[in-house]
């Protein structure tokens, strides 16, 4: 009685096309006959089998059997479809077929289509057809690797779907702009005024401005237009290049008075000046200038809101500008353009250096001894001698190299070049000779042996000028190397400190110093 209610349930269960594995019943099959049809039939017609396979054809109106005999015809499926069958080999050294063998515990076969999971794997002649199916939406390259991925397959999908989307004209018409390219740099020039870039600013308040910005230095040229042809752009950049000198190359925006102009054009290559021109539409090429003009249209707006003149707001702005370091060659405008920094108004405020030096160098003069003087040219001076002979030789000054420096003629002629302190005034009318400078004593150290002095009881210079009598009576003059007295008397020579003459006769007076040499001069050496 069991066993016949098992086999009836088994047949009746062979109808659906739904699988069960396991039925839980007990002893009489009560568990499992409670959950069928209370009245069934023998003779029902089955349906057919729904499958993978059938949904993807649904989805991509597709035929199997079209499927069925490319895949036979194809002779790289049509192996694989005979190593599902027969099964597959150990090792695979067929490299087209590697990414089959990869897979081939997951692949199997249904209704004489290979399918992978749940995707159909298509032959080599129809997937062109599903590529085309696939990108019908125009869904993009993401998208439709997706809608791909959810029913197909085979070798090289993705990148067959990727080019697919990319050579669609269609879609390259209304895509979207690619990422942001870094940033590309101008090359920096090795010295100031190399390239320039140009650019119009404006009209802001009514005014035009042209901005001429270097490269190198990034100093900041703006001159205010009156017009915008091309007949003022050249009058301008003339006066500019007047003063700084012709750039190498220019570097400007394709507007009609840099393009358009056969007499731009021929300015340029008149004065040996290369012209670049940035791309269409994209500003950022020529972004010297750019971030310029940003920045002195700032300028500009704030001289507005502040009822001030535009013109002396630039021009400030413009001084101080240059002076201030960049953030991009750390060094001012001014010094990487002319190696200096302009003076300012703030540099009033700054201790003054040149001042600070003149006064130090008073201050050293005032404290160190000595007397001013100064000699002109062609004027008879003494000058020091320092090989053998006298130690002061007539001369006359030819030339001045300095305050204290000076060129003298001596008697043969030669010319020689003596400090200040090396020179002594000589007048003219004289009667000093060269002649009259011969020692009386032949040697030298005789002479400067030979000291003179007061006898005890004599006057001094200072006691004969007050009109004593006394003072002015001669007194002998005693030599302490015991030379004779009749022998010196008129034969003191005249020395260039101290000249005097005696008459034939006359007894000389008291020396005006205390003690001293004979022939040697009284100031200091």
């Amino acid at each position: 009685m069991v066993a016949s209610r098992m086999q009836r349930w088994a047949i009746i269960l062979s109808t659906y096309s739904f699988d069960i594995e396991y039925v839980r019943t007990d002893e009489n099959g009560a568990g499992g006959l409670s959950r069928l049809p209370l009245k069934t039939e023998r003779n029902v017609t089955t349906p057919p089998e729904q499958t993978y396979l059938h949904f993807v054809q649904q989805a991509l109106s597709l035929d199997y059997n079209d499927i069925k005999r490319e895949t036979l015809r194809d002779p790289l499926l049509s192996k694989v479809l005979s190593y599902i069958r027969d099964g597959w080999p150990s090792h695979c050294e067929i490299t087209n077929l590697q990414p089959y063998w990869n897979r081939h515990k997951e692949l199997y076969e249904d209704l004489g289509c290979i399918m992978w999971g749940h995707r159909l794997v298509v032959p080599e002649n129809c997937r062109d057809k599903i590529l085309a199916m696939i990108h019908e939406p125009h869904m993009g390259i993401v998208k439709s690797k997706a809608l791909a991925r959810s029913y197909v397959w085979w070798a090289g999908m993705e990148e067959a779907v990727e080019r697919a989307c990319r050579e669609c004209i269609t879609c390259a018409a209304q895509a979207d702009a690619p990422a942001r390219n870094s940033p590309r740099m101008w090359p920096w020039p090795a010295r100031p005024w190399s390239r320039l870039h140009l650019d119009f600013m404006g009209p802001i308040a009514g005014k035009i401005y042209l901005v001429v910005v270097d490269a190198m230095s990034k100093w900041i040229e703006v001159h205010k237009m009156t017009s915008i042809s091309a007949n003022c752009l050249i009058d301008r950049l003339n006066e500019l290049f007047s003063r700084f000198g012709l750039p190498r190359q220019i570097v400007t925006d394709n507007g009609a008075q840099f393009t358009s102009s056969q007499e731009f054009e021929y300015f340029n290559k008149h004065n040996g000046i290369g012209h670049v021109f940035t791309a269409l539409y994209h500003p950022s090429s020529n972004g010297l200038a750019e971030n310029a003009i940003r920045t002195l249209k700032r300028v500009i707006k704030k001289a507005l809101q502040d009822n001030q003149n535009i013109d002396r707001v630039l021009w400030a702005f413009l001084m101080y500008y240059s002076n201030v370091e960049h953030a991009t060659t750390s060094e001012s405008p001014a010094m990487l353009m002319f190696g200096r920094r302009i003076r300012t108004l703030l540099d009033v405020i700054k201790p003054d250096r040149e001042g600070q030096v003149h006064q130090a160098q008073r201050r050293q003069q005032d404290a160190a001894a000595g007397v001013s003087r100064s000699f002109g040219k062609e004027e008879e001076v003494w000058y020091r001698q320092y090989l053998k002979g006298e130690k002061w030789i007539p001369g006359r000054i030819v030339d001045v190299l300095g305050s204290s420096n000076f060129k003298v003629e001596g008697k043969d002629g030669e010319i020689i070049h003596r400090h200040i302190d090396q020179l002594r005034k000589r007048q003219s009318n004289s009667r000093l000779s060269l002649a009259s400078t011969t020692p009386i004593l032949d040697q030298q150290s005789t002479r400067d042996s030979q000291e003179v002095h007061w006898p005890i009881g004599s006057s001094s210079p200072a006691r004969r000028s007050e009109g004593s009598a006394e003072a002015t009576s001669s007194s002998p003059i005693e030599v302490r190397s015991g030379v004779d007295q009749s022998k010196l008397e008129g034969a003191i020579p005249e020395s260039p400190e101290r000249q005097f003459s005696l008459p034939l006769g006359a007894t000389p007076r008291a020396c005006p110093v205390r003690k001293c040499r004979l022939n040697k001069p009284s100031y200091k050496e």
